[in-house]
């Protein structure tokens, strides 16, 4: 069923939002923002690298589509989330132990 990636992904961002929004971490911002576009520089390259070597493939089943070299439109999507979810869990367990970060 194609779409059902970037369906899975958008409804992780909401749910991620969500946890933001309850537990009022603060998740969006300016040093939120620098830290997807780091980590998506980084890791498309790798992706694009992976991609044009056949190392990494996409089921055409799952995603809306495949660009050359190979890599569905929705992996820069995915590293956003994996980026903002990552943070969500470093702030959480702060809170938890009392070490809230800066």
């Amino acid at each position: 069923m194609p779409g059902l990636y970037l369906l899975a992904i958008v409804l992780s961002f909401v749910g991620a939002a969500l946890i933001d929004r309850g537990l009022r971490l603060g998740l969006w911002s300016r040093a939120t923002a620098v830290a997807i576009v780091v980590v998506e520089i980084a890791f498309l390259a790798f992706d694009l690298l992976g991609a044009a070597s056949g190392w990494f493939a996409s089921n055409p089943a799952w995603v809306v589509a495949i660009v050359p070299p190979g890599i569905p439109p929705e992996e820069p999507l995915l590293l956003a989330f994996i980026t903002v979810w990552a943070i969500l869990l470093y702030r959480v367990a702060g809170r938890l132990t009392g070490e809230e970060p800066a």
